[in-house]
């Protein structure tokens, strides 16, 4: 590096930024590896391989790479935790934090618009992931530009929303990783071992995430229930993750009408050891589900003799008939009362907003436990099968399912699992439905589902997308013959939860002592 070009650069971070910070330049690059980009850290700036040009008009690429790290160091906050988000989710918060600093640099010295716009060269063309990324901090910082691809035009509409809240880092974060979201429902393959930084003058962005021995350092805050992390935060001996198998399901998208195929992942949870409690029957419901299941009728049909004829069954007769082949004879059908119960599964929603308070007094989880102890002390009395399994989420990878009650416990073990149930996590409901379901047997049969209304997930931010997969959930089980009903622990019908349901089989709930209210829809309905 020259002395004058090294002066220069030196005297235009000091003018622009009031700083002092070292510069310097990066090794010789291998021969057929990436482009080198600028990068930055606590020990100073450092700038691709090269000599310091003397004239300032042959340095513009190395003068618009100080103007922007110089805004990182101006306008930016402490380093981004990686977490759980993916590579393309870090390098679309990175592109957003580069966005950001640089709006907050042009309040100041407009002027650095024409210093950094002319390296912005992305035009619209291949639809690959790097591409929309350049496109996309091409469409930030020109506001002449007019991309016509749906995900610039969003990235450039959260962006440009609150432009008050450019003053906040964590803005970065969440256009991000709702960003990246989309980007990953696209399918379009992101490879982070050949992505680079586009345009040039930006930096790696290695000083905008924690380091690795940062993060080891760092104890994450464990959600509520989760036994491994509160361990691991207290530095305990955590008990080793749950190794169980892992199902993966379709999950219907409303946006573009057909199901992904294996797009979310469900995990069951070993049921959690717990001492036996005794749980006694509920006489009230008990009394009202023998009444119901002594005077409900159930018509049989196909059957040898019987009160009526099956019209289904006789036309069909005809139609073989007259194609040659010989009638099935069971052309009747027959009313039948106190038939056989159907099974009944409870699917219990035990995601982190069930800690909310319950209209009637506790939290929300102590209202459906003492809904899943009514049932599961009364409905086995009855000789009905019954089951009971909680779930939670955090991203369509990460769906837990754990077991209650399978159908051969007894009630005294279930009371036990129940009692150390906790809310953690999110209501990924529509994977939770699907893998519920595969649990009950063939026939006709009853699952029920307590939660405090609407589904939601740390990787979705459209509240319909969600909502339109469980309800093509619910409408694959009716299929089956399985009938869902939603029980809801609230004082009015939730929304969400009457579309996924229908609203003659969205049921308020708020405690056991209301379920007469599911005995009174089981009565009335056509089940």
């Amino acid at each position: 590096m020259s002395p004058e070009g090294e002066r220069r650069r030196a005297a235009l971070l000091r003018a622009l930024w009031g700083r002092a910070d070292p510069v310097s330049t990066l090794p010789p690059p291998e021969p057929g590896g990436p482009a080198q980009r600028p990068s930055f850290d606590e020990d100073g700036i450092r700038l691709p391989h090269g000599a310091a040009p003397v004239r300032a008009a042959d340095d513009r690429l190395a003068e618009a790479s100080l103007a922007h790290i110089g805004a990182h160091l101006a306008h930016g906050g402490g380093r981004f935790a990686v977490g759980r988000l993916r590579p393309a989710q870090v390098a679309l918060v990175s592109l957003i934090e580069d966005a950001r600093v640089e709006a907050l640099a042009l309040r100041e010295r407009p002027g650095l618009r024409r210093l950094w716009l002319p390296f912005h060269d992305a035009e619209p063309g291949p639809r690959t992931a790097p591409a929309l990324m350049a496109r996309l901090a091409r469409a930030l910082l020109d506001p002449e530009s007019d991309d016509p691809d749906g995900f610039v035009a969003k990235g450039r509409a959260l962006f440009f929303a609150d432009p008050a809240a450019w003053t906040d880092p964590a803005l970065s974060r969440r256009i991000g990783d709702r960003l990246g979201n989309d980007l990953g429902q696209m399918r379009l393959p992101f490879s982070p071992r050949t992505w680079v930084v586009e345009p040039a003058y930006r930096d790696d962005h290695a000083g905008l995430w924690e380091r690795p021995e940062a993060e080891a350092a760092a104890r994450p805050q464990p959600s509520p229930g989760d036994a491994a992390a509160t361990a691991r935060a207290a530095g305990a001996d955590a008990p080793p993750e749950p190794a169980g198998r892992v199902w993966r399901y379709p999950e219907w998208d409303h946006r573009i009408r057909c199901a992904r195929p294996d797009w979310a992942s469900v995990r069951e949870e070993e049921p959690a050891p717990g001492t036996a409690l005794a749980v006694p029957p509920d006489p009230r419901l008990g009394q009202a589900l023998r009444r119901l299941r002594a005077h409900r009728a159930v018509r049989l049909r196909r059957q040898l003799d019987g009160d009526d004829l099956d019209l289904a069954a006789a036309i069909d007769a005809v139609a073989r008939i007259r194609s040659g082949r010989p009638p099935d004879a069971r052309l009747y059908a027959r009313i039948r009362r106190d038939a056989p119960s159907r099974p009944v599964l409870l699917l219990i929603d035990a995601s982190l907003s069930t800690a909310d308070p319950a209209p009637g007094g506790g939290r929300l989880i102590d209202a459906a436990r003492g809904i899943a102890r009514a049932l599961i002390g009364t409905l086995p009395r009855l000789h009905v099968p019954c089951a009971v399994m909680a779930f939670r989420s955090a991203g369509r990878h990460d769906v837990r399912a754990r077991w209650i009650k399978r159908w051969s416990d007894t009630p005294e073990v279930a009371a036990g699992r129940l009692a150390g149930l906790e809310p953690g996590g999110s209501t990924r409901l529509g994977a939770a439905l699907r893998h519920a379901g595969r649990a009950l047997p063939p026939g006709p049969s009853l699952m029920l589902v307590v939660t405090d209304g609407e589904p939601s997930d740390i990787d979705i931010h459209d509240p319909a997308y969600l909502v339109a997969d469980a309800r093509e959930a619910c409408r694959s089980l009716a299929g089956r013959g399985v009938t869902v009903l939603g029980l809801a622990l609230t004082r009015t019908q939730p929304d969400a939860l009457a579309q996924i349901c229908t609203r003659a089989r969205c049921i308020v709930v708020q405690n056991a002592g209301q379920l007469w209210r599911l005995v009174e829809t089981l009565a009335t309905a056509d089940l």
